[in-house]
C-alpha cells in the first residue's frame, strides 16, 4: 500500500540486469532489449517491484481492466538505494534521504499522442511549468518550487525530449526530483528516467545522480 503520498501524474517499464566478472561489478546495467532502453545504477542498490506503484501512478485498481491493460502497455523498473528498500520512497511526502531511480517505458495512446509536447513531458510527475504549477497552487504539500536546469535532447534522429531537475519543499524539507522524458518521432512510445531525493543527498551525490540520468540510452530502431 502506498501512504503518505504526494499527488502525482501518470505514465511506466519492465528490466533485465547484467552482470560480468567474478568480482561484484559497480554498476548493475538494466535493459529493455525489446525497446532498445538501457541505463546502469549502483551495483548496491535494491531492485524492487513495481505493480502497486504503477497502479498508484495511473490511479488504477490492481484489479481493473485498466491495470491489466497497462500492464501490457507498459515496461516499467526501480531501484533503491536504501538499507530498507520500498516503493513508497518514490511518492511519499515523507523526508527520502537515500536516492530512488524509476524508469518507464509506454505505448501511448491516441488520445495520448495527441496531447504530447516538451511541457506535458517536463509535468509528466510533478507540476514544473509556470502553467501547471498555477493549476496545483492549492497543494500545500508542494511549495519551494525552484529550476534548476530545463534541457532539451535531441539524443538520436529517432527521439526528442527534455530532461529537467528541480527542487521542491515537502513537509519542511527540499527535495530535487531529476526526470528525462523522451518519445519517439511518431509519439507513440514515451520513455523516463526518474530519480528523487532529498536536496542535500542529491548535492552530496551529484556526480553519481548524473552518471544514472545521462547512461539512460533509447537507440533508434
Amino acid at each position: 500500500m502506498l501512504k503518505r503520498a504526494i499527488h502525482w501524474g501518470a505514465a511506466v517499464i519492465t528490466v533485465a540486469a547484467v552482470t560480468v566478472g567474478c568480482a561484484a561489478p559497480e554498476y548493475t546495467y538494466v535493459k529493455n532489449a525489446e525497446q532498445k532502453t538501457y541505463f546502469k545504477v549502483p551495483h548496491d542498490w535494491h531492485q524492487l517491484p513495481t505493480g502497486d506503484l504503477d497502479d498508484y501512478l495511473t490511479g488504477s485498481n490492481p484489479n481493473s481492466a485498466s491495470s491489466a491493460i497497462r500492464q501490457r502497455m507498459w515496461w516499467s523498473v526501480a531501484y533503491d538505494a536504501a538499507a530498507i528498500p520500498d516503493p513508497v520512497h518514490l511518492t511519499t511526502s515523507d523526508v527520502t534521504d537515500e536516492p530512488i531511480v524509476y524508469a518507464r517505458v509506454a505505448q501511448l495512446t491516441e488520445p495520448q499522442q495527441n496531447a504530447v509536447s516538451l511541457d506535458m513531458l517536463r509535468d509528466m510527475f510533478l507540476p514544473v511549468t509556470e502553467d501547471a504549477r498555477e493549476a496545483q497552487a492549492a497543494n500545500t504539500q508542494l511549495t519551494g518550487f525552484e529550476l534548476l536546469s530545463d534541457e532539451v535532447l535531441t539524443p538520436s534522429d529517432g527521439t526528442h525530449g527534455v530532461r529537467v531537475v528541480y527542487n521542491y519543499e515537502i513537509t519542511g524539507v527540499m527535495h530535487t526530483f531529476d526526470l528525462t522524458a523522451l518519445v519517439n518521432n511518431t509519439a507513440d512510445r514515451l520513455y523516463l528516467l526518474f530519480i528523487r531525493c532529498s536536496t542535500s543527498c542529491y548535492r552530496e551525490r551529484t556526480e553519481q545522480l548524473d552518471t544514472i540520468a545521462t547512461s539512460f540510452t533509447v537507440r533508434s530502431k
